[in-house]
């Protein structure tokens, strides 16, 4: 049952993932996502280059749901990015609503995979 748990946990955190690539295919989407329209193509590439890496971090959680050998690695990739964007975010000021909402995404996000963590060893 467990397995199960974990599998689906994964299933969601990975395509609240993956949902930022569409910046990758259309640059304009930061500003629903993020509040942020992007001006110049220095910060064009560096967006859909985020889009690129969070979609990456949102397949290894999905492989990870099906794969369990990948789940410790899948699970630090996305603990490791959602630290560091909560860190950014609440160390910085005058960011945006929908910025702020995505830091609180992503707390909810830690404290699924954390979920996963303690399942994953409290049932082997």
């Amino acid at each position: 049952m467990s397995d199960k748990i974990i599998s689906g946990i994964l299933l969601i955190v990975g395509i609240i993932n993956i949902l930022p690539v569409i910046v990758f295919f259309d640059a304009s989407k930061t500003v629903k996502l993020y509040g942020v329209p992007i001006e110049g193509e220095n910060l064009t590439i560096l967006m859909r280059h985020r889009g690129v890496l969070l979609g990456l971090v949102g397949i290894a959680l999905i492989a990870a749901a099906f794969k369990s050998d990948y789940l410790i690695l899948a699970v630090a990739l996305a603990l490791i990015s959602k630290f560091a964007f909560i860190f950014l975010t609440f160390t910085s000021a005058n960011y945006s609503a929908e910025i702020k909402q995505v830091a609180l995404i992503d707390v909810g996000a830690i404290v699924l995979l954390l979920i996963v963590l303690g399942l994953h060893f409290y049932t082997k």
